[in-house]
């Protein structure tokens, strides 16, 4: 698999495979046994570039386990039951590769009907998460940092806009620990359109295991869901609450398919 992302200071490349295996542990518990190799090749960096970046290509080979619970009464359009996952990753050491890191990751989800008058359904997301180098890797690599923004995260800011920041010019430079939450109420206005309400928080810091919320960023908003080609559809307008001096861009149109986990 390949893919692209270019920001206003370097291009990047990614290309590799993933394997995995997959299997009922217990009861409703789903366990996932993963290895995925990867070459990142980091170019174009502008000369005005002020924070440590590795340029170049970076082979990255890592093995992952993914504990998985799942309650939900559809995969599609979920209105009750939960969603538990734990992710574990192990980037390089005795996998080999250039950099050496590892993942420890928690998502949550709940769904709660409150009336089954329009099919009012409350919908409750949590995650967290850590990213920490080991042996003789002085840092996470840029690129496998976390960010905030976008339609999956804070619909309020553009995408990958919410964490640390290079104060020059203010790009964004990721971190190695974030939260986000996030609570939706939605209910049909002709089946299968749905209108929602949603107010999403999180932050993003620098250093790994450093859980401080100063520095959060929010946003509320409104969106309509319906369907095309069997695909939810996601049309959301956030607008910031809480920013920081670079991430206020005014309210923020997300146009995206699928479910948010």
């Amino acid at each position: 698999a390949q893919s692209d992302f270019t920001s206003s200071l370097y291009d990047e490349l990614r290309f590799g495979f993933e394997v995995y295996l997959r299997r009922r542990l217990t009861g409703l518990i789903e366990g996932r046994l993963s290895y995925k190799y990867e070459e990142v090749d980091i170019f174009n960096v502008s000369p005005s570039i002020f924070f440590p970046i590795r340029k170049g290509k970076t082979r990255i080979s890592m093995v992952g386990m993914t504990f998985l619970r799942d309650t939900r009464d559809s995969l599609i359009t979920s209105t009750r039951g939960s969603r538990l996952e734990f992710i574990t990753e192990l980037i390089g050491g005795p996998l080999s590769g250039d950099i050496d890191y590892y993942r420890l990751e928690g998502r949550a989800a709940k769904y709660l009907p409150i009336f089954r008058f329009q099919k009012q359904v409350i919908e409750v997301i949590g995650r967290a998460g850590i990213v920490k180098e080991y042996g003789d890797t002085p840092t996470v690599p840029f690129f496998d940092r976390y960010f905030l923004g976008g339609p999956t995260t804070l619909r309020g800011f553009e995408f990958r806009d919410v964490g640390p920041k290079e104060q020059t010019v203010g790009e964004p430079i990721g971190g190695k620990t974030y939260a986000f939450g996030s609570v939706e109420y939605s209910f049909d206005i002709v089946d299968p359109l749905r209108f929602a309400l949603f107010y999403d928080v999180g932050f993003v810091n620098k250093g790994a295991y450093y859980w401080d919320t100063s520095d959060y960023n929010d946003n509320w908003g409104f969106g309509i869901r319906f369907f095309v080609m069997g695909s939810p559809l996601r049309l959301d307008y956030g607008i910031p609450i809480t920013t920081d001096r670079f991430n206020d861009q005014g309210g923020q149109f997300n146009f995206s398919f699928g479910t948010r986990f």
